[in-house]
């Protein structure tokens, strides 16, 4: 019976009676046929009663987990070091913008997979210093193979805090870069970290993004509680490129396990508190004392540091912390009390004033997608820089287009994109923002009523981006189609029941803005246009050449498609003919079969353009030929701000209020459009009158500061946060 061996006290039990009767019960003979199905049960039991081998102990009487990783980077070593030429060969860096420390203490296997991940995947300007805390293992070993570092033997353990105080003295870079020898960087991990210091003179220290062995998230910035305990943001979440961790915060602190700090701050402050002697609570000590100095802690999470840790402490590190967590306490008692009580995670994550703020349009706001796209991504921009937290979320496409989803993360904007469930998303952060941006009416009408649902004390806001029922009735009246009265009026008041929704509207131009008070008097509605700065340089008459027209040019693109057709179809032929120089350059990304066709071999399509700016200077004049729309057209306010002028339509200065042609030279149809574009292109007098009457009015009208000041009373700072701000 030795195989009925057991460790519970059922299997006891259930041991002794099988003893029992098991030598009686297997002699009947009418129990022979069912002997196979008695081994199985057998063999069940015994799987489920015999207990698990228990875990060997080492030589320190801890159970040895036996984990592949040490295996492996022990392997790793012993290989490195017997082969007789390996050698890590750091660069050269005369003026080190970063001077990168690395501590360690018997851990060459670990330290070995740390160096060769720093000298792989780090192509800033850097300094390495190597300081060994009188390691007995295989460490000095490993550091006679390192060229082109500053390597320090101290003759004692000096622990963490002394022993990087020490090293300290010996940077010459502008940033420190504290990094454990348990960590394995990841590809551009510095370079994210000293780029976003170097745009930031608010900023004291960055820390990195660290992420268990296992791929589990280890935190995403971290958090002070009123009590003093802390915690990392995301801990163990199984995703750690999940979009709520991809974003720039500013937080309490970051851990010292990959630290980037101002050199002169940390000098300023004598380096870490050795108060908190041999480690704990140094690194959250040294960033909210940062903070006292009035400088801003940031985690920037494109900067990802995989981390063993504990390989550094292992079970010190709990009594380690209960030792220090009082000094920490006393040290900042007057910052603790104005934490607030049992704060949530996702309150707490983000440090930076304001009201939490979310957004909703078609796609990730990337501006060569036209349709609205460029004007959100301001906005958001805006919104960020005023001091606000932004969430923005993509309702139709959630795909990802250019390097725009990582330019909103670098401001401070989440924003979810790829796959993620959105009503679990709402259930998850019921309450949680104070103000709310539904964009166009088709969004709009499905989901303000839920926003009331989710978040019943948010500030609901409706932006219009474009006043739909004008542009179908100028479509259609362009197209020579009746529109029947009671299918008019549905859509306007369709649109109207829309905006009675809301608290407020959003439009774009004081024309919007009187249709939208004209059928809802009393109606709070502000204004947010196109900001962007005049180009004070711009580029004279005699250096251009060329007709240009940008927009976007899918079949989702209506207006633009149908103009542009049009353009070429009816008026670029006998432009062409009288300006046998003069080339038709067309800037739209993904333009359909339609314009495609249109174009021929008469137009060139450069497709997506990344930066507009050389073609706006290299052009002559800029072409908007809507016949119909809504809101105000991005090219027709781009040409002005470049300095281009323009030939317009009259649906397309509708908007700016310009149909004088004071401004931009207006074409009441093709034909008109012909004339005013030779005379234009040709005559250098009317073109620099143009120019000039351009800037002026993108200057008034399009200045950052004037089109933010709107954004800026719409979102007002609560009242509390406008005295800390100022």
């Amino acid at each position: 019976m030795g195989p009925f061996k057991t460790i519970t006290k059922e299997g006891r039990c259930m041991k002794s009676l099988v003893k029992k009767y098991y030598s009686q019960l297997k002699q009947l003979e009418f129990l022979q046929p069912i002997k196979p199905a008695w081994r199985n049960l057998r063999r069940w039991f015994i799987a489920r009663t015999t207990p698990l081998p228990k875990a060997p102990k080492n030589n320190h009487g801890s159970a040895d987990q036996g984990d592949i990783l040490d295996v492996y980077f022990n392997h790793k070593l012993d290989a490195f070091l017997n082969h007789k030429d390996s050698c890590i060969s750091f660069k050269i860096a005369r003026k080190p913008l970063v001077s990168i420390i690395v501590l360690t203490y018997n851990k060459a296997a670990l330290l070995l997979e740390c160096l060769q991940s720093v000298v792989n995947h780090t192509h800033d300007s850097y300094e390495i210093i190597i300081a060994d805390n009188a390691s007995t293992d295989r460490t000095n070993e490993l550091l006679d193979r390192i060229e082109n570092a500053i390597v320090l033997r101290n003759s004692e353990n000096l622990d963490f805090i002394r022993g990087n105080n020490a090293a300290s003295k010996h940077a010459h870079g502008k940033y420190l870069l504290f990094l454990n020898h348990d960590t394995s960087v990841l590809p551009g991990w510095c370079d994210e970290l000293s780029q976003l210091m170097e745009s930031r003179n608010d900023v004291g220290a960055v820390g990195a993004k660290l992420i268990h062995m296992d791929g589990r998230l280890q935190e995403s910035g971290c958090l002070v509680r009123k009590d003093g305990s802390t915690w990392g943001y995301g801990r163990s979440n199984a995703n750690p490129n999940a979009c709520e961790f991809n974003h720039v915060r500013e937080v309490d602190f970051c851990s010292g396990a990959a630290l980037m700090v101002r050199a002169d701050l940390f000098r300023t402050l004598n380096g870490f508190d050795e108060r908190y002697n041999p480690a704990y609570f140094e690194d959250v000590d040294l960033c909210m004392s940062i903070k006292r100095l009035g400088y801003k802690v940031l985690v920037q999470p494109h900067a990802a540091v995989l981390h063993r840790e504990n390989g550094n402490l292992s079970g010190r590190a709990f009594k380690l912390c209960q030792t220090n967590a009082p000094i920490f306490k006393k040290k900042f008692e007057r910052e603790l009390s104005l934490l607030q009580e049992e704060e949530s995670a996702l309150h707490a994550r983000d440090k930076k004033i304001g009201r939490n703020i979310l957004v909703m349009d078609d796609y990730v706001p990337d501006p060569s997608r036209g349709a609205g796209m460029p004007r959100t991504k301001k906005i958001l921009l805006d919104l960020a820089s005023l001091g606000h937290k932004v969430t923005y979320i993509p309702l139709t496409d959630t795909a990802t287009h250019g390097a725009t989803v990582k330019e909103l993360q670098l401001h401070g904007i989440e924003i979810f994109h790829g796959a993620f469930d959105l009503e679990a998303l709402f259930e998850e952060r019921q309450g949680f923002y104070d103000t709310i941006m539904v964009c166009k009416p088709h969004h709009a009408e499905p989901m303000l009523w839920r926003m009331r649902k989710h978040f019943p004390k948010a500030h609901l806001i409706y932006d219009t981006e474009a006043i739909i029922f004008q542009r179908e009735l100028d479509r259609a009246l362009i197209e020579g189609k009746s529109i029947a009265p009671d299918h008019l009026a549905d859509l306007k008041n369709r649109e109207f029941a829309i905006m009675k929704q809301a608290d407020t509207v959003l439009v774009v131009s004081e024309a919007d803005r009187k249709t939208v008070l004209e059928g809802l008097q009393g109606k709070r509605v502000a204004i947010y246009g196109h900001p962007m700065e005049a180009n004070e340089n711009a580029p004279g008459y005699e250096s251009r050449k060329n007709l240009i027209f940008v927009g976007g040019l899918t079949d989702a693109h209506a207006p633009n498609v149908d103009a542009l057709e049009l353009f070429l179809k009816e008026s670029w032929p006998k432009i062409s003919a009288q300006l046998p120089d003069c080339k038709m350059i067309i800037v739209g990304a993904n333009p359909c079969k339609r314009i495609i066709a249109a174009a021929g071999k008469t137009a060139q399509l450069l497709g997506r353009v990344e930066d507009l700016q050389p073609l706006y200077d290299q052009a002559r004049v800029v072409i908007c030929p809507l016949r119909f729309g809504a809101g105000i057209p991005l090219k027709l306010a781009e040409a002005m701000a470049h300095g281009v002028p323009s030939v317009a339509s009259i649906a397309a200065g509708r908007g700016f209020g310009i149909q004088d042609g004071s401004v931009v030279a207006i074409a009441e149809n093709f034909e008109t459009f012909i004339n005013e574009v030779v005379q234009l292109y040709s005559n250098k007098e009317v073109w620099e009158q143009r120019q000039y009457k351009a800037l002026a009015y993108a200057r008034e009208h399009f200045s950052p500061e004037v089109v933010r000041k709107e954004l800026e009373n719409l979102f007002p700072l609560p009242k509390s946060e406008k005295k800390i701000a100022a």
